[in-house]
């Protein structure tokens, strides 16, 4: 199989298949480039026009696009043929086949159907969902990652190993997207770590308050479940249109698969020297990189790897996105607590200090004085997120231990401590009775939120 690939309205490349499944590359339609300068990042950075791609690039893009863990080998099953090592995708013939079946709404704005098959952007309809719907849907998430049915036409695919659904939202309704139609939301249970909905929803009201993304957020209960919501950043409403915006993740826009994600080393390595190299405005972009950076290490988030982070792609301009999925594992003591990229040369959230950051802002080529004040104003703005933030986000669980421990890593930073305590070889963690886990361990566990 062979797979057209549009970007936005228009049918811009399409997959060849090569070595009997073992390899495939991307091929750029001449007309979807006949204008664009050559080196253009229009479908990805590391697929630049006029491609072809790199095998190893276009694996990268396409597996990115789908989701990891669970998810992953649910659609798998479910798809004939297709088969999973350590994982991942086998091969990528195994990619195309899932893509073929699930590839019509992914992140940003592409849509990959089979090659040949009637494709009308911006075309599809939506269902309208009832509060048993939309709990049933929940209920259902293990079997129907993210509320995909392609026996319903329901064909989606979006990366990450946590659990969720992808609906649209107008007004108060909710919508199950039909033959392909763009989602707004994404709604996201709290799952196998206690409380993770609230957790985020309480981490990313902070990270809206400090100017690092414009997605609102809220919590729902939905069949008695607590369920984050947030706006997808990738999308926007224009009247009765919903207008994808196109953007790739850094291991993507690097050409690195997925199963690499915590192999990127530090920030400032290959993410700070991509944007040198492609971003519009580099220095901006570089800012807000390190600007995300901070934040995850002040909110007490290890889990900041390559998928984490991304850039949106405009027409060849490049930027950084705004920052998404964060949330205080500082409070389940049971993980690790080692950072998915390092900190200057740091590995572990605990033994991050100011100069551990200042370190990491000079590698990427941020002068000391400007990355100072940067920390300054990520500190006052969690400090204005922690005072506003709303009862709705902070009742009926134990918010307690992620504000205090988000306030105590503020003032360490500004006193030069490590943001963490330590007791003990193994920087074991304490949550308290009310709290999410209770659990002491010299050797912790890291696992995608």
């Amino acid at each position: 199989m062979e797979l057209d690939i549009w970007l936005g309205g228009q049918r811009v490349a399409c997959t060849e298949e090569r070595d009997r499944g073992r390899k495939v590359r991307i091929r750029y339609d001449e007309r979807a480039t006949a204008g664009a300068e050559p080196e253009t990042s229009l479908l990805s950075c590391s697929i630049p026009t006029p491609g072809p791609s790199t095998p190893s690039a276009a694996r990268a893009f396409l597996e990115g696009l789908l989701p990891e863990g669970r998810a992953l080998e649910a659609m798998a099953a479910a798809v004939r043929g297709v088969a999973l090592a350590d994982g991942a995708p086998e091969t990528p013939r195994d990619v195309i086949a899932l893509l073929g079946e699930y590839g019509r709404e992914c992140a940003g704005a592409v849509a990959l159907v089979p090659a040949g098959d009637l494709f009308m952007p911006g075309g599809g309809e939506y269902h309208p969902l009832s509060a048993d719907d939309l709990a049933d849907r929940i209920r259902a998430l293990p079997s129907r990652p993210l509320g995909a049915d392609p026996g319903a036409n329901i064909r989606m695919s979006l990366a990450g190993a946590q659990p969720k659904l992808v609906l649209a939202r107008f007004g108060d309704q909710w919508f199950e997207p039909i033959d392909g139609s763009a989602t707004t939301h994404i709604l996201k249970p709290t799952g196998r770590w206690p409380y993770s909905a609230q957790n985020e929803a309480l981490v990313m009201s902070l990270a809206h308050e400090a100017e690092l993304t414009p997605a609102v957020t809220w919590l729902e209960d939905i069949g008695g479940t607590a369920a984050l919501v947030t706006e997808r950043y990738d999308r926007s409403v224009v009247g009765d249109r919903v207008i994808r915006s196109h953007q790739e993740d850094m291991c993507q826009a690097l050409g690195i698969r997925p199963v690499d994600k915590y192999r990127l080393g530090r920030p400032s390595d290959r993410m700070a020297r991509l944007l040198r190299r492609l971003a519009n405005e580099p220095d901006t972009a570089v800012d807000v990189l390190f600007r995300q950076v901070a934040f995850r290490v002040l909110v007490g988030d290890e889990d900041g790897h390559g998928k984490n982070y991304s850039v949106l792609l405009d027409n060849g301009r490049v930027s950084m996105a705004p920052l998404y999925d964060s949330l205080c594992t500082m409070v389940y003591p049971e993980l690790s607590g080692r950072m998915g990229l390092c900190v200057g040369r740091r590995t572990d959230l605990a033994s991050v200090d100011r100069d551990a950051l200042l370190d990491e802002a000079a590698a990427m080529g941020i002068p000391t004085r400007h990355a100072s004040g940067i920390l300054q104003d990520l500190a006052d703005g969690l400090r204005r997120g922690l005072e506003n933030l709303d009862d709705a986000i902070t009742e009926g669980w134990p918010s307690r231990q992620v504000i205090d421990t988000v306030r105590s890593r503020i003032r360490r930073l500004e006193s030069g401590q490590r943001l963490g305590e330590t007791t003990g070889v193994g920087h074991a963690r304490h949550a308290d009775a009310e709290g999410m886990t209770v659990q002491t361990s010299k050797v912790g566990r890291r696992s995608s939120i």
